[in-house]
């Protein structure tokens, strides 16, 4: 029997409204919390601007794309293969971790690039077809790659 080869998947995420609420939330909270806990003023406040600089950094990372270490888009080829494509107009080859987490309201997707480097798209279904979304979860599903994670 012959197995017909899977299409290929090519993702290009949108900006998620869901994704950019909880950020903004859960750095919110972080600041919240930065406050009631007994510490000297000036280390509140060195450490509300490492808050801040973690909230620009996920902004620009996952929901705006513009710096040089976030996905623009992702292909799955039909042989398997990741390729990932940056904001910094390069093209990366990336393979799947099992770390990564697919559920019906929410795929994260841990990729490698080398042994040190790693990316995540999240991808949440008001940023992408719905339909291609759950192409994507029936595929890794099928694949078997991600039976520690579904």
């Amino acid at each position: 029997m012959v197995k017909e080869p899977l299409p290929s998947l090519h993702l290009t995420p949108k900006k998620s409204t869901r994704l950019i609420l909880f950020i903004v939330v859960a750095h919110l909270c972080a600041s919240f919390v930065l406050f009631l806990l007994p510490l000297e003023h000036w280390i509140q406040l060195f450490a509300l601007l490492a808050v801040m600089a973690s909230l620009i950094q996920a902004l620009r990372t996952h929901l705006f794309r513009s710096n040089d270490a976030a996905i623009k888009s992702v292909k799955w080829n039909s042989d398997g293969e990741w390729l990932l494509f940056m904001a910094n107009g390069n093209e990366v080859p990336a393979q799947l971790q099992t770390s990564s987490y697919v559920q019906p309201w929410i795929v994260i997707l841990n990729l490698s690039i080398s042994r040190f480097r790693r990316r995540s798209l999240i991808l949440l279904p008001d940023a992408v077809d719905p339909e291609l979304l759950r192409c994507l979860r029936v595929r890794l599903k099928l694949q078997g790659s991600m039976d520690a994670v579904i």
